[in-house]
């Protein structure tokens, strides 16, 4: 199956610290704008960060195309921080490697055996993963990696040779969070590693993917849920497939509470996609029932062209719960000056599998329970119900935290990337 992940680039994502409160440790992520000459950046919101999130810096959403990404520390090196992207779409953790010359590699932070004395690098061991933007290849190391105020050794990938389309994406790799217990490489996971050494009692992670109009950074929280992040119950889904990845079915779609009587459809939940991508078919459907045949101003069969005006009410099924997104989240960038706009939907030739990007995400809650196989959705809010401690009280699990970004403008150009691999 040909699984479809984009990443909209423009933005980077700055992470300045790990705090530790009570039992949740938070590493704050904060987005700012991917640096041009003459850019300069305000920090209107910091002081209501530095109030609700230990030493976190807050650097003013003025951003384009963004993404969400996470800062770790590899290796014993002082000094050695990467930008990834949390990609729930993918399997892999990989950086690129200080021996790649390639300007993609050099654009970037490298690690190598100068940056840690504690690095192990298997040169027997290579590993070569085809993204929709390029492939990717290198060989696979073992190292200490720090995330969320743990410090573990595990597995990774060191990337040495990359397509030159990789040099337009300002991250210094990829932090795949799927299904699987198992990356590419052969290695364990990031949930793997912390279940096997006891430092999670269940393999859970919970996104807040945040979102660009309250600047309030996101969370994804390791071994439980974060209750001041949702409201109400969580509702869960099976996950559908045997792929390792966290697919689900989907009920349907909804355009002002009417049924589009999508069957038999399935969708990737996938943090590293920007936005919803379906199969052209659907989402010419879609569209025309959101503004009409004559309300769709222009279309490649790929991109939509709407009024930016536009209040219909759009929403996707999943285990027997309707979930609306804003018109804010589906409705894109400015088209031209008479008040049209591409909206966020992508319609795919070819493309079977749903893709449920931020577009999606950034307006629920979702839990990724890697024990039970299933993804949960739950509305925003804060004190939801723990089905950990409430369903079991036995299974009681602490919520480690790390703190995401979240989007702040859609009026701009979007550049596309992949980050699931093909062929999946």
């Amino acid at each position: 199956m040909w699984h479809l992940s984009h990443i909209v680039l423009a933005i980077l994502i700055w992470q300045n610290n790990v705090a530790l409160c009570s039992s949740i440790v938070s590493l704050s992520v904060y987005a700012k704008e991917y640096l041009r000459p003459g850019v300069t950046f305000s920090c209107a919101h910091c002081d209501s960060i530095r109030s609700s999130v230990k030493n976190a810096v807050q650097i003013d959403q003025n951003g384009s195309d963004i993404s969400y990404y996470v800062d770790i520390q590899l290796g014993s090196g002082p000094s050695s921080i990467f930008s990834v992207v949390v990609d729930t779409g993918s399997y892999d953790l990989w950086v690129y490697s200080e021996s790649c010359t390639n300007i993609s590699c050099v654009s970037h932070h490298q690690f190598g055996p100068e940056n840690s004395t504690t690095l192990e690098v298997y040169y027997d061991k290579g590993f070569s993963i085809s993204y929709g933007q390029g492939k990717v290849s290198g060989i696979a190391a073992t190292d200490y990696v720090e995330i969320a105020g743990y410090n573990v050794s595990m597995g990774f990938g060191l990337v040495e040779d990359v397509a030159n389309s990789f040099n337009a994406f300002p991250v210094d790799g990829i932090l795949g969070l799927s299904a699987s217990d198992v990356q590419i490489n052969g290695y364990p996971s990031i949930m793997a590693v912390l279940a096997n050494g006891g430092l999670i009692s269940r393999e859970v992670f919970a996104i807040d993917l945040g979102t660009g109009v309250n600047a309030n950074g996101g969370s994804i929280s390791f071994g439980g849920v974060d209750t001041s992040r949702f409201t109400g119950d969580i509702s869960f889904v099976d996950v559908a497939n045997t792929q390792g990845l966290w697919i689900v079915d989907v009920d349907d779609c909804y355009v002002n509470g009417k049924a589009e009587n999508f069957l038999d459809k399935l969708a990737l939940i996938d943090t590293g996609t920007t936005l919803i991508l379906i199969p052209s078919d659907d989402a010419l459907q879609i569209h025309k029932d959101l503004v009409g045949s004559a309300g769709v101003v222009r279309t490649d069969g790929i991109n939509y062209v709407i009024a930016c005006n536009t209040t219909s009410e759009l929403a996707f099924g999943f285990g027997g719960v309707q979930w609306t997104i804003d018109p804010s989240d589906y409705i894109g960038n400015t088209y031209d000056d008479d008040g049209n706009c591409v909206t966020n939907i992508q319609g795919v030739h070819g493309m079977s599998t749903w893709l449920m990007g931020a577009s999606f995400l950034k307006g629920i809650y979702t839990v990724y329970d890697k024990d039970n196989m299933r993804v949960g959705f739950a509305a925003k809010g804060s004190g939801g119900n723990d089905i950990y401690n409430t369903s079991n009280p036995t299974s009681s699990v602490p919520a480690d935290s790390m703190t995401l970004t979240a989007p702040s403008t859609k009026s701009l150009t979007m550049i596309s990337m992949s980050t699931t691999p093909e062929g999946e």
